[in-house]
């Protein structure tokens, strides 16, 4: 057998064939081996991870069996190397190499000494220990030059330039790379070439030289795809993404940073892959993730901490403290970046303890104490200009201009935000200049200079446009918009302000223009893709959603439970059950977001309000009535076919919502306690009443005149969503006794619904299951059932999930009776129960509905968390988002009785020739004749087409 056989076979063999192999060929077991496979190991890791560690594994073999020193010395090198690589073993990995630095010196072998402080140089830097890293590397680098080992002598240099980087000592980091790289080109090198690319890449987007990085990365990324060279790969990838992220291309970051991630986890490697954990928690900071964020960077902190990675943890504890800011964690946050500011000190990278005054600069501002925001922006500034790091000095000049408006110091901040938007734009820095547009119409604003602001204002609207639009999920188009909205409300503001034309329409556009937008590009622009795995570790993760589906069915039919357990159980601990159900469904929004950050579905935004067609698409008998508020005043925009109308001042928010209480406690006094309650109906009917009168007078009364006797599409806005208005009392009868209502998220949802065929209402899909909170439904679905000329009917067992979405695409009519649950803390597992578990708003999203109406005749299908922009997150959206047009929801816990009567009277109508809308109103006040109280008649709304 050859060495080169031999070397082949063992690093394929397990421990006992390694053995055995260097047992029979024990001649071949020499000093040329040992070096053969340290070659292999050296030179395999990038490529064929799995194969190096098999040499690596076959040289401390033959280093126990061999008892020759120099192999030792190797043993240690490349068991060093591998503590360092693979398993960020850091200290551990330091102690082997210098323990094979000395036994290669006292074999008199200086040359091969110095090879090993390579790798060495690469801990001690994840280490923090720079300036030591650095002598330790020119020391060995004059020894390799002397034995013209320049290949060796490049890479010295190669690890020198990365130390400069992490201290963010830009023009130090390149002149090393370059050194290197004019000696791995001599060398014709393209492995080495492809990593040294990559590393001036990033010093070059550090400093905003975008074009040449970007060719660097691109010419990187073809040589390490081309040599196979798949760890090289995975980091040249997460550089893009970070490159990405810093020019505001959140999509392109996202796919990047997933596909660093995945290859890390592949090759085995978790400190590489928690650094790609904190660059997508980076990503989803700039999105407004911030409870995600969080949680990434506390995680990946206390690994980086117990690898002894000074710099990462610093830099993760910074971001986590900024991501606390977000979340209004003002003292945590404070703690954090304390901390981080040592660690930056320790390590003297005055760079990062500049990025961390600057957060805390960001964090006295939350405060609102400007003073304080100044002073810390302008002491980060110099550190950041000095270093050319662009981002964080027009971050810090911005901030300045911001504190300067708050204080009123005009022309200062006027100034600055035109210089920085300057600069912003040059350094392509949109998320910087829509910030600074942002401050400059309110500082105009302030001034008095209305149309002067209405300039800044449209660009930054322009800007947090063109940075949404490419994102490529729901979620995070919501939660990126969050923050975004004082553009278009300022812009609003100016329009109602005024005085020398009416701007109605237009206030009323820019309105609709900022609500609902996920929801909107979700109806016309998402092409849905069924999930395919691309790759084995999607396939895996795709397998672990279906477990964790199996597993929170079972948990949650056990919190579902009767409160004293089952015979065979025992008493349930539920709050283990309820966090048993957490960690799951954290797991799966995680999954989730792996699998969407790799463009998963086609996004089109879709075209701003139509208003000409709404106007339209109105009868003269219809009025639209969109509420919003700017600043705490409540007012509506009241559409109808001839024209738009503001009505201002409402009503204060606060008192709003303070009614809104104080009617939902009237309500919850039936919703909790029916039984005992109920003999004194008459005096909750009239103390409910005088509530409901008070809500009149502020949301509909003022509007009387504009509606005349028209019936009313109401669109909503923050806690508006949990107000029945068609149960308001104006003193003498309740709304719905003199109009027709039902409801939409926004004008363009409803354009939208308005626009689906039309179907006729033949093919009903009933699916009902009984449980003790519900235990009439299937006295419900066998009353409904021959109604309709073609039914399918199914109870209990028989109406699972699967069941459901396989036969609800042939349905017209959607009627699911059974219990449902809002969950306030989760939104997106907000879910109905069927037959055999949940299906969760998540779910929802995967079904292929076609019908006219979606009925969900269950408790709270209609609540929803309302985010910013008016966002409702609940099954509503789940239901638009899979197609269908009208839905039939409730407000709240249902009588199950009183259901039941309901929706019998709603469907003899409906069918008899009725829109859903004027169905349902001829059902309640049906019931309403019978059963006075608003908790048994008005919880149910048509929401969409009426």
């Amino acid at each position: 057998m050859e060495r080169g056989e031999l070397a082949a076979r063992l690093v394929t063999a397990d421990n006992a064939e390694r053995q055995a192999l260097l047992r029979r060929n024990s001649a071949l077991a020499d000093i040329e081996l040992a070096y053969a496979l340290k070659d292999i190991c050296l030179d395999d890791w990038s490529a064929a991870p799995a194969r190096a560690s098999g040499a690596a594994e076959a040289l401390k073999t033959l280093s126990a069996l061999a008892a020759n020193p120099e192999i030792e010395a190797l043993a240690l090198w490349i068991a060093g190397f591998a503590a360092v690589v693979a398993e960020g073993q850091l200290e551990r990995a330091l102690k082997l190499l210098e323990d094979s630095e000395a036994l290669f010196i006292s074999l008199g072998k200086p040359h091969t000494a110095a090879s090993t402080q390579v790798i060495k140089l690469y801990a001690l830097a994840l280490l923090g220990r720079y300036d030591e890293a650095i002598d330790c590397g020119l020391r060995a680098r004059d020894v390799l030059i002397a034995h013209a080992d320049l290949g060796a002598a490049a890479k010295i240099e190669h690890n020198i330039g990365n130390i400069h980087l992490r201290r963010d000592r830009y023009q130090e980091a390149e002149r090393f790379q370059l050194m290197a790289r004019e000696r791995f080109a001599a060398l014709g090198d393209r492995k080495q070439l492809a990593k040294t690319d990559n590393n001036l890449a990033i010093i070059y987007t550090s400093q905003h030289k975008f074009r040449r990085a970007e060719q660097l990365y691109d010419q990187a990324l073809d040589s390490a795809r081309a040599g196979g060279l798949v760890l090289t790969e995975a980091e040249i990838e997460a550089s893009m993404g970070n490159l990405a992220l810093f020019q505001g291309r959140y999509d392109r970051a996202l796919d990047y940073l997933e596909r660093s991630r995945r290859k890390y986890a592949a090759l085995g490697m978790p400190h590489l892959a928690a650094v790609a954990e904190q660059e997508i928690a980076d990503a989803y900071l700039e999105l407004n993730l911030a409870p995600e964020a969080a949680a990434i960077y506390e995680r990946v902190a206390k690994t980086f901490a117990g690898l002894g990675m000074q710099g990462e943890e610093a830099r993760a504890l910074a971001q986590h403290g900024r991501s606390l800011i977000l979340l209004g964690r003002m003292t945590e946050a404070h703690g954090l970046l304390a901390r981080a500011g040592q660690l930056y000190a320790a390590e003297g990278n005055s760079v990062g303890a500049a990025m961390v005054t600057l957060t805390k600069a960001q964090l006295h501002q939350a405060e609102g104490d400007y003073e304080a925001a100044l002073r810390a922006a302008l002491s980060a500034e110099g550190p950041l200009a000095a270093a050319g790091a662009w981002r964080g000095q027009l971050l810090s000049r911005w901030l300045r201009a911001d504190a300067a408006r708050a204080a009123g110091q005009e022309e200062e901040a006027r100034a600055l935000l035109k210089s920085t938007i300057l600069d912003a734009g040059q350094q392509s820095q949109p998320d910087i200049a829509r910030r600074c547009y942002t401050s400059l119409g309110l500082l105009e604003m302030a001034a008095g200079r209305m149309q002067a602001a209405e300039v800044p204002f449209g660009r930054a609207i322009t800007l947090i446009e063109d940075l949404r639009a490419p994102l490529p999920a729901e979620e995070f188009r919501t939660a990126f918009f969050k923050d975004k909205l004082i553009p278009y409300n300022e812009l609003v503001r100016i329009c109602l302000m005024d005085e020398s034309r009416n701007r109605a329409d237009e206030a009323f556009s820019l309105t609709e223009r900022a609500r609902s937008r996920a929801l909107m590009d979700a109806l016309y622009g998402t092409l849905k893709q069924r999930v395919e795995p691309q790759d084995a570790f999607e396939g895996q993760l795709l397998a672990r959603l279906e477990e964790l589906r199996e597993e929170l069915n079972w948990f949650y039919s056990r919190i579902n439970r009767t409160p004293g357990g089952d015979s065979t159980h025992g008493k349930p601990d539920l709050p283990a059950l309820q966090e048993s159900a957490r960690q799951r469904e954290s797991e799966t929004l995680e999954i989730m977001r792996q699998l969407q950050q790799r463009n998963r579905s086609i996004f089109i935004q879709a075209q701003p309000l139509d208003l000409a067609e709404l106007r339209r698409s109105l009868s003269t008998g219809t009025a639209f009535i969109e509420y919003t508020c700017l600043g705490g005043e409540l007012l509506a925009f009241v559409v109808t076919d001839e024209g738009v109308e503001v009505v201002r001042n409402l009503c204060d928010v606060e008192e709003t919502d303070a009614l809104l209480g104080q009617f939902r406690f009237q309500l919850d006094a039936l919703r909790y306690g029916a039984p005992g309650m109920r003999k004194h109906l008459t005096a909750l009917t009239s103390r409910l009443q005088h509530h409901l009168r008070a809500l009149y007078e502020h949301l509909l009364r003022p509007l009387e005149a504009s509606v005349g006797g028209r019936h009313l599409i109401i669109a909503p806005h923050g806690n508006l969503y949990y107000l029945p208005f068609h149960a308001l009392h104006d003193g003498t009868s309740y709304v719905i006794e003199r109009r027709e209502v039902s409801y939409a998220p926004s004008a363009s949802v409803l354009l939208h619904c308005q626009a689906r065929p039309q179907r006729a209402f033949e093919r009903a899909l009933l699916l009902g299951v009984s449980d003790e909170q519900t235990p009439r439904v299937r006295e419900e679905i066998e009353t409904l059932a021959p109604l309709f000329p073609q039914q399918v009917t199914l109870l209990d067992r028989a109406a699972t999930v699967a069941a459901f979405k396989e036969l609800s695409p042939g349905a017209d009519i959607l009627h699911l009776a059974c219990h449902g649950q809002f969950r306030p803390d989760n939104p997106l597992f907000s879910s109905l129960r069927l037959g055999d578990g949940w299906l969760t708003v998540r779910d929802t999203y995967d079904l292929d509905l076609r019908c006219g109406l979606a009925a969900l005749s269950a408790c709270e299908t209609g609540v929803n968390e309302v985010a910013p922009g008016d966002e409702l997150i609940g099954l509503a959206r789940g239901f638009f988002s899979s197609g269908a047009p009208t839905l039939l929801l409730s407000l709240w816990t249902v009588d199950d009785e009183t259901t039941a009567l309901l929706m019998a009277s709603f469907y003899r109508r409906l069918l008899a020739g009725g829109t859903c809308a004027a169905a349902l109103r001829g059902a309640q006040l049906e019931l309403l004749a019978e059963h006075p109280h608003p908790f048994f008649w008005s919880p149910f709304m048509i929401v969409g087409r009426p």
